[in-house]
């Protein structure tokens, strides 16, 4: 009976364990994720924010240097999806020009491949989406000056 007991708390002492280390590895990647992204939640607002600290900027300079900042946001975005879509077009071109030269046999295969890489482009698509949490202003530890009061 005392080894049942001892080897159950073996067990349970295990598990443990191991759920400890399962979130502490998840917690660890997700804090580095954030320590080493490139691009804080919001960019217009970080530009803006250092810009009006270094150029002591005041408050109507800071309106106006934040909308040119999310009205370029908006178009760079937009030129993003635009070169998205042009590579993913050029991607679906080779592979019909791939398919051209290949069996029946190799078609069908290819088509299983392509099936295999696009899950598990959305897995991993997923997984950084689920981990990805960018700290608000993450390189800028000054707080957001005041808003201007309107004229």
């Amino acid at each position: 009976m005392k080894i049942t007991k001892l080897g159950l708390l073996l067990l349970a002492a295990l598990l443990g364990g191991f759920c400890l280390g399962f979130y502490a590895n998840a917690t660890l990647i997700r804090a580095r994720i954030q320590r080493y992204s490139q691009v804080p939640a919001n960019m217009p607002e970080l530009i803006t924010n250092r810009l009006t600290k270094r150029l002591d900027l005041n408050a109507d300079q800071r309106r106006d240097v934040l909308k040119i900042f999310q009205a370029h946001g908006v178009r760079m975005k937009d030129a993003r999806a635009q070169n998205r879509a042009l590579l993913d077009s050029l991607i679906e071109e080779a592979r019909v020009e791939i398919a051209q030269h290949l069996t029946p046999e190799q078609q069908a295969e290819h088509k299983k491949l392509l099936a295999e890489l696009r899950k598990r482009y959305e897995a991993t698509r997923t997984l950084r989406r689920a981990l990805a949490h960018p700290p608000k202003h993450a390189h800028d530890s000054s707080p957001p000056a005041p808003a201007s009061s309107p004229k």
